[in-house]
């Protein structure tokens, strides 16, 4: 999974749209739950960590793996010019993204389940919220929390952590806006056209959003 990710710049972790190229796809059925040892949903902590990779609802709102230099690039295309500030001063996002960027602006990174509950919304709307500032690149998964066995051992699903994407990448916000939303949707195009030569130019817009 790391080796797919370095080859492409990104892997979704399910089917978004780009036929035979995901997690779920490229991974047999056995190692999904397996009887004994990780399996494929226990990888994704370690494979963040072994490539200093993001991960995050990137994709058509669906979840996958995305390296900082390609996460430059999405930023600048899909923020469009602007940053937090300039986004809420027109309007562009909700009240929800509003309260849940303040709380990480504030705390840094937070779990998933403590920041629903200092953030006050509802769960339709906290996921609403947590999705639509990961589309906009503002957001995203640093990391994953497990439960300890008695003797210390992680076990049952990693819960995700959350954190403003450029409090995680250093200077991110400064490289991004050396591309303009052009540059980068140009780049984009042009690296996933060569990946995925035979996909129609259409599919691949779709993809980058």
């Amino acid at each position: 999974m790391a080796a797919i990710i370095s080859q492409y710049g990104f892997l979704p972790f399910f089917n978004a749209g780009i036929p035979g190229f995901s997690a779920e796809e490229l991974s047999d059925s056995s190692v999904w739950f397996p009887p004994e040892g990780l399996g494929v949903w226990d990888w994704k902590d370690r494979v963040m960590r072994m490539t200093g990779c993001a991960y995050g609802r990137f994709f058509r709102s669906h979840p996958g793996f995305i390296t900082e230099e390609m996460l430059l690039l999405l930023a600048a295309y899909r923020r469009d010019g602007y940053d937090f500030e300039g986004m809420v001063s027109d309007g562009l996002v909700s009240r929800g993204e509003r309260t849940v960027y303040s709380i990480l602006e504030e705390t840094g990174d937070e779990m998933s389940t403590f920041l629903r509950l200092k953030s006050r919304l509802a769960k339709s709307s906290f996921d609403k919220a947590c999705g639509e500032l990961q589309m906009k690149t503002f957001m995203m998964v640093s990391g994953f929390d497990y439960r300890l066995t008695k003797d210390g051992r992680p076990y049952g699903w990693g819960i995700a952590r959350y954190a403003l994407t450029d409090a995680v990448y250093g200077g991110f916000e400064e490289r991004m806006d050396r591309y303009s939303p052009q540059e980068a949707h140009g780049l984009l195009m042009a690296m996933m056209q060569k990946s995925f030569p035979e996909a129609e130019e259409a599919l691949l817009r779709r993809f980058l959003g």
